[in-house]
């Protein structure tokens, strides 16, 4: 048993072919200190640990899954090591756990219990697209989906626009992989013409393209982001 139980948020490489380099000593050394685990889903951790030197097959380790579909009411079951004193990692199955992740309610479960919440050093995709944009980095609203029927989604976007044109902030949003070319076709067609979209695609892997262009640019071309991962950024 741990003396102080902490919580350790554990970043994981943005995608499956990017190198075991992005690891840091420390990140190591804590991952394989540990033998509890909240997991997205098992390939990415198992991939993680293999990566930061755990030896398999992982007999010794104990995996809960922690996903979007994981109901409330399971959550104080899934942190129960973390109250009977034992530390815990929470691994997302990309980037920073917590962001735009479901791990997000055991964190806040975590400061009720008054554990310590760790942040381990790592990538965040929205952040590295966020700086490599050229928008505003000072100001931006992070939004997460928007939404999936075509009408309520070219409203959300218009709405978008109409806060850039109040308070200047970088609107910053994911979609799920193969609703991307939708997504696009519907902010090309119904942002401003003078307002920029940045689209940051496969962060970290060979594949990696970054395009800052404006909405009038952007209608003259349809970038081929069908399936991948791609953060999108709006701003003035």
């Amino acid at each position: 048993m741990d003396f102080v139980p902490k919580l350790y948020l554990i970043p994981n490489s943005l995608t499956d072919s990017a190198n075991d380099d992005f690891l840091t000593v420390r990140n190591q050394e804590i991952i394989r200190s540990l033998k509890y685990f909240m997991i997205e889903s098992p390939k990415p951790a198992h991939r993680l640990l293999k990566s930061a030197g755990v030896p398999t097959p992982f007999q010794d380790i104990f995996f809960q899954e922690l996903s979007e579909h994981t109901p409330d009411t399971e959550l104080n079951e899934i942190i129960k090591p973390l109250a009977e004193g034992y530390s815990m990692g929470l691994i997302t199955d990309a980037g920073y756990p917590a962001l735009a992740d479901p791990g997000e309610k055991v964190v806040k479960l975590a400061h009720n219990l008054k554990i310590q919440v760790v942040p381990l050093i790592g990538a965040s995709s929205i952040m590295l697209a966020l700086a490599a944009s050229g928008l505003n980095a000072e100001q931006f609203t992070f939004h997460g989906y928007l939404p999936v029927k075509k009408n309520e989604r070219i409203q959300k976007i218009r709405m978008l626009c109409s806060d850039m044109g109040r308070n200047g902030y970088t609107q910053i949003f994911i979609e799920t992989p193969y609703r991307n070319q939708a997504l696009f076709d519907d902010i090309a067609a119904h942002a401003g013409e003078d307002l920029f979209l940045c689209i940051a695609c496969d962060l970290s892997s060979d594949s990696e393209m970054i395009l800052t262009k404006s909405i009038r640019e952007w209608r003259k071309i349809r970038p081929d982001i069908h399936k991948r991962q791609v953060v999108f950024l709006l701003g003035n």
